[in-house]
């Protein structure tokens, strides 16, 4: 399967079954996994049939009851950035429009005048 190429919604679906999977693993029903994790049974079991959307924080709140948020440390992982890297990034200078000088608009104002055009 080609996570970037589904559709959220097959990722619903997939997560969702990957959670029921690991939940029957464990074997909770979903008012176990209800309890253990503070989220609705009505929300776990939309959740498991891809059907509905949670919210992050009950999605974290499964992982935690069913000891899978250590498996977020793949996703998620702290990387070393450069202090160079940091620098650039923070001294990036960004453009500034220019407008033109009016002494150059005032200069060429004051030397035309009415009768100049012939």
């Amino acid at each position: 399967m080609d996570w970037n190429n589904e559709s959220v919604s097959r990722l619903r679906e997939v997560i969702g079954r990957s959670i029921r999977l690991r939940r029957v693993g464990k074997e909770l029903s979903q008012d176990d996994l209800a309890k253990l994790s503070g989220v609705s049974h009505a929300s776990i079991a939309r959740f498991e049939t891809g059907k509905g959307n949670i919210s992050l924080e009950n999605l974290l709140l499964i992982l935690k009851a069913l000891e899978m948020a250590h498996e977020l440390k793949m996703i998620f992982k702290e990387e070393e950035i450069s202090p160079a890297l940091i620098a650039k990034a923070s001294t990036k200078k960004t453009r500034e429009r220019v407008r033109k000088s009016q002494k150059k608009t005032q200069l060429k104002s004051s030397s035309w005048k009415w009768g100049d055009e012939k």
